[in-house]
């Protein structure tokens, strides 16, 4: 079983309880217009130039096996601090197989797993890997499906169908809604986003990422967010 990844990044603390090491998987079914990973929406290796002017490739392809072994390397810290790893993106379940094969692995060891997702998957593959889970971040990034559509190139209804079944499967989680000036963070648009996510649903507004546009010209690509220079309003 083979993976594409992006990055590997050690240390995280925003990505699941305790210390975690962050996987980033590379492809996703989404284009939102914000999007501060766009070296993740490809499944293809393709060049990064970076800000020094060095050229890489980005995308690297790892066995379950290699990954795992990867990921236990701090398993004693990650335990010590109740953490684990965290599949994120891209989209994780885009590659679905292998994230369960890598948590299987860590499970067997006894580290847990975290997932970060648009929830834009097919439901077989959404409720196999969540099913593997100790945590789930649950992206929310509209509430109205023609918005949604426009926004990110999806199907709303999609990521609710599944979305009501994590809440129901036992597994903690947690909806995170990006703010994005103009595009979802009017009051209207969260009193929505609450109704959406379910009582009792712990609800994340984050913040809009200023730095987002910063990535684009590494890859060669243009900013697609209309307004270039949003002001970020406080969630």
């Amino acid at each position: 079983m083979t993976g594409r990844l992006f990055e590997i990044r050690e240390f995280a603390l925003h990505d699941g309880p305790g210390v975690r090491t962050t996987v980033f998987l590379k492809g996703c079914p989404l284009r939102c217009a914000w999007c501060h990973n766009p070296e993740g929406q490809s499944f293809e290796k393709e060049p990064m130039r970076r800000k020094n002017g060095e050229t890489v490739e980005c995308g690297e392809d790892w066995t379950a096996e290699a990954l795992a072994a990867e990921l236990l390397r701090n398993a004693d810290i990650m335990a010590q601090s109740g953490g684990g790893a965290t599949f994120s993106g891209g989209e994780p379940l885009a590659q679905a197989a292998f994230v369960c094969d890598v948590a299987d692995r860590l499970r067997a060891a006894g580290v847990s797993s975290a997932l970060e997702t648009s929830g834009h998957a097919p439901e077989a593959d959404y409720r196999a890997v969540v099913s593997r889970m100790g945590f789930v971040y649950q992206d929310l990034k509209h509430h109205d499906p023609a918005a949604f559509r426009r926004w990110c190139g999806g199907d709303l209804a999609l990521v609710l169908r599944n979305l009501d079944w994590l809440r129901g499967s036992g597994v903690p989680c947690a909806v995170r809604v990006p703010c994005i000036p103009g595009v979802n963070d009017a009051p209207a648009d969260r009193e929505a986003f609450l109704r959406l996510a379910g009582p009792g649903t712990t609800v994340e507004f984050l913040p809009y990422n200023a730095a987002a546009p910063a990535k684009y010209p590494m890859l060669g690509r243009a900013f697609p967010l209309p307004c270039p220079a949003p002001v970020p309003r406080k969630p």
